[in-house]
């Protein structure tokens, strides 16, 4: 599709992009992806939905088609990827057949590295950028009525899962310099 090369011509010209995956579980090598969400600059995320369901759903594009499109910036070297959790979403992509290459840094480990006390996105959002987050929990409730990604509306899920990726990216910057000036990098 048009939008998918011009996205993929965006990547290729950025020098590193963060991502996201919106998955049915938490059990990686279990989940089915539901989205990918890509970032990249500040302000500027893209999501792609490939496994919602339901009635109403906007149209979405084949899982197969976008893993074979997505394959080759995911796996180029030269392209820095930037992840919140990042062998999570490996794993998963993994499954898929995808190896990502040059992870440049993982927002939840340049946390810990760091001894900051929550390694949660929404917590270092809030604690280092004053950015307040909108909760998982928000859109797929939580306990017994917990439902699966893969139920909530594209346009809810997308701006969610933009927003982790953004948020990734924006991190980023920070904590490598926090780990630079502490000699952790």
């Amino acid at each position: 599709t048009p939008a998918l090369d011009e996205l993929l011509n965006r990547l290729s010209a950025a020098k590193s992009f963060a991502f996201d995956l919106e998955t049915t579980s938490l059990n990686a090598m279990s989940a089915e992806m539901v989205g990918i969400s890509l970032s990249p600059a500040p302000g500027e995320a893209y999501y792609i939905p490939v496994g919602h369901v339901g009635w109403g759903q906007v149209e979405q594009l084949p899982l197969k088609q976008v893993i074979e499109r997505l394959k080759s910036p995911l796996e180029d070297t030269n392209l820095a990827k930037l992840a919140h959790n990042g062998k999570y979403d490996m794993t998963v992509l993994a499954e898929y057949g995808v190896t990502v290459n040059n992870l440049a840094l993982d927002t939840m480990f340049a946390a810990y590295l760091l001894g900051e006390k929550s390694l949660g996105l929404k917590a270092l959002a809030f604690s280092k950028l004053g950015i307040e987050m909108t909760p998982i929990t928000a859109l797929i409730g939580s306990g017994a009525k917990q439902i699966s990604m893969s139920l909530v509306g594209v346009n809810r899920a997308a701006d969610y899962s933009c927003a982790d990726a953004d948020i990734t990216g924006q991190l980023t910057e920070l904590l490598k310099a926090e780990l630079h000036q502490q000699g952790l990098w």
